[in-house]
């Protein structure tokens, strides 16, 4: 009846239920004693199931919940409750994450089970591949010596597009981020130009060197976007590539071509910013955006912990590897690129930096905090008052 024995059997789920069912049959026909001898297993457990199909059908025949019937350490529903509102907030953030920003006293997998049972659960696409650990390797960068910069296509963003049509928003972000820290620093374009990564880049190396980094030692990796004028040859003294190794004394190099995972630390940062950003805020006009963007980009900086880097904020870290550093480095605010060639009365396509432009992005960069293109003065004013506290802590 049953040669491997009744307990190796019911290891197969398949089988359980037809395996019980003969069981019961032989028990009637031939008794307790025999069929125990058959199933090879004690007689107790053929008389459990005898009784079972007895008193209750043959659904009584399938495996019980082994669960307890009470759980004292169980969430509460207000902590239920709690949870659920705090993930609402920010649907993008993991368990992990939620526990580490928002300090919840709850378990992780008392979140990640929370979020599972409600289906808010976000499940990511699997890698067939893993990819190697650089971790070791970004720790060993000394900080804003070296960086990766490209273009995030806002206009794919299914929360975003409707606000960007209806009020003028942005439809590219031009992004730079720092290895060692994770530290980023973005500015806003309608349009994908040449001109408006130049203008990024010159801005953002001029901050550097106002702050004491030097401008040497510093180094730009990008992709071979026609925006940073990939695959071109071209003879001139003006241009993106010239402007970093020119007129900043910086390199910068070119990823090989169909090779996106070189510029990896980037494209995590556009990865992040959807839900941490784009997927929750609501932008009534175009200086909506950029004060909660700026924002954003502080909080970022200076506040939010990074699960790539040991749940610790870019501040932080920086402190850690470098506390004579200037803090004010993450304190360049987000930049709008059209306003400011508007402001310049200069066209999106013109062969280089206009004199007058460029005096006014001098004058921007050579700011404590940022350019008066780049946020509302509300803004501008808040983020100052931050940089004071942040000196004295460190």
């Amino acid at each position: 009846m049953c040669p491997d024995g009744y307990y190796t059997m019911i290891r197969s789920k398949d089988y359980i239920f037809d395996l019980r069912l003969r069981m019961v049959q032989h028990a009637r026909k031939h008794g307790i004693r025999a069929t125990a001898r058959a199933f090879k297993c004690s007689r107790n457990t053929v008389r459990k199931w005898v009784r079972r199909r007895g008193s209750e059908g043959l659904s009584a025949l399938r495996d019980r919940s082994r669960a307890p019937h009470s759980c004292p350490h169980k969430l509460s529903p207000d902590a239920e409750k709690n949870i659920l509102r705090q993930i609402r907030k920010t649907p993008g953030f993991g368990a992990r994450h939620l526990k580490h920003e928002f300090d919840l006293p709850y378990g992780v997998g008392s979140i990640a089970r929370v979020k599972r049972e409600n289906g808010l659960s976000r499940r990511r696409p699997r890698k067939h591949k893993r990819r190697n650990d650089l971790r070791a390797i970004k720790q060993a960068c000394k900080p804003f010596t070296r960086f990766q910069m490209d273009v995030k296509y806002l206009n794919d963003i299914p929360n975003y597009y409707p606000q960007m049509r209806r009020s003028g928003l942005p439809g590219f972000q031009y992004t730079i981020r720092e290895i060692a820290t994770g530290a980023q620093f973005l500015s806003y374009g309608d349009s994908l130009s040449v001109n408006y990564a130049e203008l990024t880049v010159k801005r953002f190396l001029e901050h550097l060197r106002n702050r004491g980094i030097d401008t040497t030692k510093v180094h730009i990796q990008t992709d071979n976007g026609t925006e940073f004028e990939g695959g071109v040859v071209r003879e001139k003294l003006t241009g993106f590539v010239h402007t970093i190794e020119s007129l900043m004394e910086a390199t910068h190099a070119y990823i090989p071509p169909g090779c996106c995972n070189a510029n990896a630390d980037v494209e995590s940062v556009h990865a992040t910013i959807e839900p941490d950003f784009f997927d929750i805020e609501r932008f009534s006009s175009r200086d909506d955006f950029f004060a909660k963007v700026t924002t954003y980009q502080l909080f970022y900086n200076l506040a939010r912990k990074n699960g790539s880097r040991s749940y610790r904020s870019p501040l932080t870290i920086l402190h850690e590897r470098d506390p004579t550093l200037d803090p004010r480095l993450f304190m360049l605010l987000p930049c709008d690129l059209d306003r400011t060639f508007r402001s310049c009365r200069v066209g999106h396509h013109v062969p280089g930096l206009t004199d007058s432009l460029r005096a006014r992005v001098d004058g921007a960069c050579g700011g404590s905090v940022g350019t008066e293109c780049c946020a509302p003065t509300a803004v501008r004013s808040e983020a100052a008052s931050v940089v004071p506290a942040t000196s004295e802590r460190r």
